[in-house]
């Protein structure tokens, strides 16, 4: 919606029977997947991409205007609510979506504890990556992860008060990330705004060598100039710039499609890749990385 902050509509709109059309009003999904609007998220993310590039549009139309307007607003009141306080009545009109980063299936390597690599220190939740999401979250999963881990970190904890650090790949095991990318060209200065376009542009829901390459080569020359942060802000920034370069490396090391991961130049999944990335700090702050099961 104009002038609206972005909200997130529940994937459950579509599974209540919500149908996804175009800019010009047509349904499409039953022309990428036999599944149509059913499809898991990733293939519907692709299919909404390729109609918005088809529309020159910035969003797609969710209609549940052919649902009963009574089953719209008990399943939905949350949604409902958010969209009438704006102007939009979801009941008669289609509501303008696009899709957006959600949730990361990577993140801090833990143990079936919790347990990181610093003595001590436990993730659970979305920070962490403890492997139960394979390559592709399903839906609403991610609560479910996060009441089990938490109560097994306080276990732990209890159990082991003084904590240890869960062993990640051995020294000998890492490789410095590939630096044979095409020079990053005129680099824009690093605010949180040019960093978004540069994610969503380069390493977004479609990605390829050359656009993973461009995006690795400003993030690297970002972060050879960024400042110690001195401020709540600026931390977040540097933090956001760590977390992009890893997701980004990530990708162009990664020759195959699996998941929420898909490349243009590799479509389908590999065999050999059915293994994880561990990144750690390497030389000078440049990430190193290793294979692991």
């Amino acid at each position: 919606l104009p002038g609206v902050q972005p909200f997130l509509i529940s994937e459950a709109v579509r599974g209540e029977g919500g149908l996804l059309r175009d800019a010009n009003g047509e349904r499409f999904m039953a022309a990428y997947d036999e599944r149509a609007e059913l499809a898991p998220r990733d293939i519907v993310a692709r299919a909404i991409r390729d109609r918005m590039l088809a529309t020159d549009s910035d969003h797609v139309l969710l209609d549940v205007t052919h649902l009963d307007p009574g089953l719209v607003t008990a399943r939905f009141p949350q949604i409902y609510r958010f969209c009438t306080d704006n102007g939009l009545d979801i009941t008669r009109q289609p509501i303008p979506i696009a899709p957006a980063a959600h949730y990361t299936m990577g993140g801090v390597r833990t143990n079936t504890w919790g347990e990181t690599s610093v003595a001590g220190l436990y993730a659970a939740g979305e920070c962490a990556c403890t492997g139960v999401h394979g390559a592709n979250r399903l839906a609403s999963n991610s609560l479910l992860e996060t009441v089990v881990f938490a109560r097994r970190v306080i276990q732990h904890t209890i159990d082991a008060p003084d904590g240890r650090a869960e062993p990640t790949a051995d020294a000998g095991d890492l490789r410095p990330v590939p630096s044979d990318a095409p020079g990053a060209g005129d680099v824009p200065p690093l605010t949180r705004e040019a960093l978004q376009s540069l994610m969503w542009h380069d390493v977004g829901i479609v990605r390829d060598r050359v656009s993973l390459a461009r995006a690795a080569s400003v993030l690297a020359a970002w972060q050879s100039t960024v400042a110690t942060p001195t401020d709540r802000p600026s931390q977040e920034l540097a933090d956001l710039l760590t977390c992009s370069r890893l997701v980004t490396e990530a990708a162009l090391t990664r020759e195959e499609s699996r998941g929420a991961h898909y490349r243009d130049d590799f479509p389908e999944p590999r065999e050999d890749w059915r293994r994880h990335l561990v990144f750690r700090r390497g030389h000078a702050g440049a990430p190193s990385f290793a294979y692991s099961p």
